[in-house]
């Protein structure tokens, strides 16, 4: 018997029974798979563009000019970059949220307008960091080539993610990202605007989880690989994980640790 999954009004779900592990939801396969291949060309692009900059060695290059093409290809790193960090961390709630919209005649809309939303989201940070490179090859701070702050503001960078993880904003955050079902029985809408809505609201709290994460890029490096492993690999863990309250603490502490290190060896 099929027995319907509670949900909020604005969105439709449908029977448990169809997850049944006797029948495969090939939809949800799909899906996944739409998503993790988008990811995955991201990370291409990334590791190869990682690569040629390693193979130039120590060589020195100029300042990007904003104003022409190499701004914009600037810009489009930084969102290949977000698109192939976060997109595997949304996952668990994008595959919910089409489970959600099951019986709705417009949920293949509905679930592009969600996951445009998102990526629209994270975009509008890429192009945050764009003007934040742009202002650090202006000033002279951040090298064009590594896209590395110098130690100081490296350290500094490093303190203000150490302090954002123990605060309350990152724990109301990351409390909405880790519970996908209370996120949508409580923000959830209808209509296709409001699946738009809906989209840009998640991806609010996601970039209110992990904006301060993300500057740590300009320590290790923008294109440093390894370090867009590490805090993928720290984003994923605190997504999916049920660390608690402790987890927070510890990375924090060991955030402010090694920007107090930073600074006193700078």
């Amino acid at each position: 018997m099929s027995v319907p999954t509670p949900c909020s009004t604005t969105c439709t779900w449908a029977p448990v029974a169809s997850f049944a592990p006797s029948r495969v939801d090939w939809g949800a396969w799909v899906a996944a798979g739409g998503v993790l291949s988008f990811a995955a060309l991201a990370w291409y692009w990334t590791a190869r563009e990682a690569a040629r900059m390693a193979a130039m060695g120590e060589m020195r290059m100029p300042p990007a000019d904003w104003l022409s093409l190499q701004g914009l290809f600037a810009f489009g790193m930084w969102l290949v970059m977000m698109q192939a960090m976060m997109l595997p961390a949304v996952l668990p709630m994008i595959l919910l949220y089409r489970r959600c919209l099951l019986r709705d005649r417009q949920y293949v809309a509905k679930l592009w307008l969600f996951c445009a939303a998102y990526v629209l989201i994270w975009a509008g940070f890429a192009l945050l960091m764009s003007g934040l490179q742009a202002l650090g090859e202006y000033l002279g701070v951040l090298d064009p080539m590594s896209l590395r702050l110098p130690p100081a503001l490296g350290a500094a960078a490093l303190l203000l993610a150490g302090l954002y993880q123990l605060s309350q904003a990152k724990a109301a955050c990351l409390s909405h990202c880790q519970s996908p079902l209370g996120f949508l029985q409580h923000h959830a809408r209808p209509g296709l605007s409001g699946a738009w809505f809906t989209g840009l609201h998640h991806g609010l709290y996601c970039l209110g989880c992990c904006w301060a994460l993300m500057l740590i890029l300009l320590v290790v490096g923008a294109m440093s690989l390894w370090g867009m492993v590490l805090l993928s690999l720290l984003v994923l863990a605190e997504k999916l994980l049920p660390l608690g309250i402790g987890w927070r603490r510890c990375s924090g502490a060991l955030l402010i640790s090694s920007g107090l290190l930073l600074f006193w060896s700078a």
